[in-house]
């Protein structure tokens, strides 16, 4: 038995060798708090990004983007010990979700991305890592800094005026890459990044790709697409150049006080034209019950019934009081929905913007049976974004500049050490 014990003590041995060598020899590039970053971890992401962001994959394009990249990943470990301290951890259902949203928006099969990472040499962990980062600063976001944040009355009557004073001139769809400065000493290096994505974007990498990367504001998720803005919607530097670039073409760095930022104009187009999708509607509706596999003389039935009461319908307000008449119907309010979200059923997208204010249309087939809607008021029908949409751009630009000094905060209270990379 002791021979046999040593014998296998010796295989064990001779097996961890190997590892344990692998291991010691694992230099460590950065440690935030008590955790570090070794150079296989960096090298490792580099390749992910390379490979994800359409980059050419040299030696020298790894080098250049080394300290951009551990400087994310010193981000993320915070963000998710963060995250952790505040019991904000991400679930493994959490990351499951946000993995299947990225195999629906790259047009992959359910249950690929796993083995396309295999495919291109690059582990699915190390994904995870970025994933579970994203998760948990939003998570963070919400709890911690949109709380702190409000849109008054005021701010959006401010808003407004100015979107009536620039009727006419041209609005522009921009989206960024933003690198973020939080102190002096750090605005020639962010500087560098900045150029080296830009160099990137000239040599046909993809904005887009790029922006998932390493763009480190609110929109990186999305591309960094801002959407649609107005002269003056920006700070004046990023405005300036917003109006003199041409379509799809990538700006040179732009330096704010944030940080700099690298603009790309995606389109443009006057403002305060007619945009029926996005107009918003304020509707009642009434559902009243009705299987899938009701009989005609039960679909007939239930149809009489919805037309007896659209008939009744004079003010939108009437369709609740015909609900409480029938049998199994119920209504609610629906406010703020925009009439390109219709478009899932042809009959209800085609109608129901055209109905004048207190009248209802219908019976209109759904998956609950079938449903009378009526309108009770449109906002923005005349090009000009509703209260309700100028309010909800406040609210993001307000957060993302709350979120912005939550992280410098986080950076300011740990316990960083970062090397330079090899």
């Amino acid at each position: 038995m002791p021979a046999l014990l040593l014998r296998a003590l010796v295989a064990t041995a001779l097996i961890l060798c190997p590892v344990l060598a692998s291991a010691q020899g694992l230099r460590v590039v950065a440690r935030v708090n008590d955790e570090a970053i070794t150079d296989f971890d960096l090298n490792e992401r580099i390749v992910f990004a390379i490979k994800s962001s359409g980059l050419q994959d040299t030696a020298d394009i790894r080098h250049r983007l080394a300290p951009q990249i551990l400087r994310q990943m010193v981000d993320e470990k915070l963000q998710v010990q963060h995250a952790k301290a505040l019991g904000l951890a991400p679930s493994d259902s959490e990351v499951a979700a946000r993995v299947a949203e990225i195999e629906r928006s790259a047009g992959m099969a359910a249950g690929t991305f796993k083995a396309y990472l295999q495919s291109i040499g690059v582990p699915f962990d190390i994904a995870t890592q970025q994933i579970q980062a994203t998760i948990a600063w939003a998570k963070i976001v919400r709890r911690k800094v949109r709380p702190q944040v409000n849109v008054s009355d005021a701010e959006i009557d401010d808003a407004l005026n100015r979107i009536r004073s620039n009727v006419g001139k041209t609005e522009a769809h921009v989206a960024e890459i933003f690198i973020p400065i939080d102190r002096p000493d750090q605005a020639d290096e962010a500087r560098r990044s900045a150029d080296r994505i830009v160099e990137q974007i000239r040599r046909g990498a993809p904005f887009a790709a790029l922006a998932q990367q390493f763009s480190q504001g609110q929109t990186a998720k999305n591309g960094g697409d801002l959407g649609w803005v107005l002269p003056g919607s920006l700070d004046p530097a990023i405005d300036g150049a917003v109006e003199r670039m041409p379509l799809r073409q990538a700006s040179e760095p732009i330096r704010t006080p944030s940080g700099w930022h690298i603009v790309y104009v995606v389109d443009r187009r006057p403002f305060a034209t007619a945009r029926p999708d996005d107009v918003r509607l304020n509707l009642v509706q009434m559902t009243l019950a009705l299987p899938a596999n009701a009989s005609p003389e039960e679909t007939s039935r239930a149809t009489a019934e919805a037309q007896k009461a659209m008939a009744a319908v004079h003010q939108c307000n009437d369709l609740h009081a015909q609900s409480r008449q029938l049998k199994g119907a119920t209504s609610g309010d629906l406010r703020g929905i925009r009439v390109g979200d219709l478009r899932a059923n042809p009959q209800m997208y085609e109608e129901v913007p055209k109905l004048p204010v207190g009248a209802a249309a219908g019976p209109f087939r759904v998956a609950e049976g079938l449903q009378v809607v009526a309108l009770c008021g449109k906002e923005g029908a005349g090009g000009l974004p509703s209260r309700e949409a100028i309010s909800q751009q406040i609210l993001l630009q307000k957060v993302e500049a709350g979120a912005r000094r939550y992280m410098r905060d986080l950076r300011r209270a740990a316990t960083i050490d970062v090397k330079q990379p090899a």
